[in-house]
């Protein structure tokens, strides 16, 4: 390769350094991180043990930064060394463009909350029921009703940008008590659905449900409500699939003003999966 072309390549390569971080750089830092996901406690920690004990390694994991300044990835490390008041040696890359922040993976993973966090400023509770809630809501548009959750985190922030009523179905979902019969996550998706075609319905729906404010001893909802529990007591809970194929299945019949007539029937399994009307 020639010196012109491989100048070309590199001129706008970021800058690699091998640099000396002591507490009061990770400091400065740190006060660079304005738009990263909130910090993981528990991983500092970690991180912070290791440094105390003599058993942080170097590696050609980096500290990045973007062309404008702003810390990109390396929080963790830098609040562990800030914590520790031990000075650490680290690889610093500067001069990346904003739009990596995505797809950076490195330290403790990036979640799909993460990135909500960072792009739309919810609180981080928000943003995790979100992710989840918005991972089925896209298994469901997909057709994959084994709601296998492989959405990729741009899909979801994607996804979310389109139908801002996810936002108003985490929300809600957040309202739930966390003693529940299935993970908030799962209420906050079907809400996402029902809510559009009646929200007073959907709420009502989901309190008899998540809440057990049921309509007597018959109710449909109690029945699956009470299967939920059991197996989660049996430690065998039932899969998300079967959840949400029962929950729209009674949602549906009550719709139709036609409520199933034998309890039993909200559980089964047909060879299509039933689909909100």
């Amino acid at each position: 390769m020639s010196n012109l072309t491989q100048n070309a390549i590199n001129v706008n390569a970021p800058a690699i350094t091998v640099e000396q971080v002591t507490p009061e750089i990770a400091r400065a830092w740190l006060e660079r991180n304005t738009g990263n996901r909130a910090a993981s406690m528990a991983h500092v920690a970690k991180l912070e043990k290791a440094i105390r004990n003599g058993g942080w390694k170097m590696t050609g994991d980096p500290i990045r930064f973007s062309k404008s300044g702003s810390l990109l990835d390396g929080q963790h490390r830098l609040h562990a060394i800030l914590q520790s008041g031990i000075t650490v040696t680290c690889v610093v890359m500067r001069g990346f463009d904003e739009s990596i922040f995505d797809v950076l993976d490195s330290g403790k993973g990036r979640q799909k909350s993460d990135v909500l966090f960072v792009q739309l400023g919810l609180p981080v509770e928000t943003c995790k029921m979100l992710a989840t809630a918005t991972t089925w809501v896209i298994d469901y548009e997909k057709e994959q009703f084994g709601f296998p959750g492989k959405a990729e985190k741009t899909d979801v922030l994607e996804f979310v940008k389109r139908n801002p009523l996810l936002i108003a179905a985490a929300e809600y979902g957040q309202t739930l008590p966390r003693q529940s019969p299935v993970p908030r996550s799962i209420a906050a998706m079907f809400y996402f659905f029902a809510s559009q075609r009646n929200q007073p319905l959907a709420e009502r729906f989901l309190e008899r449900f998540m809440v057990g404010a049921v309509e007597g001893v018959n109710d449909n909802l109690l029945y699956l409500r009470n299967r939920c529990f059991a197996a989660s007591v049996d430690r065998r809970p039932i899969h998300r699939s079967q959840v949400i194929g029962a929950l729209i299945r009674t949602w549906n019949a009550e719709l139709r003003g036609k409520p199933i007539k034998h309890a039993t029937n909200v559980m089964r399994v047909d060879d299509t999966f039933p689909t909100f009307i």
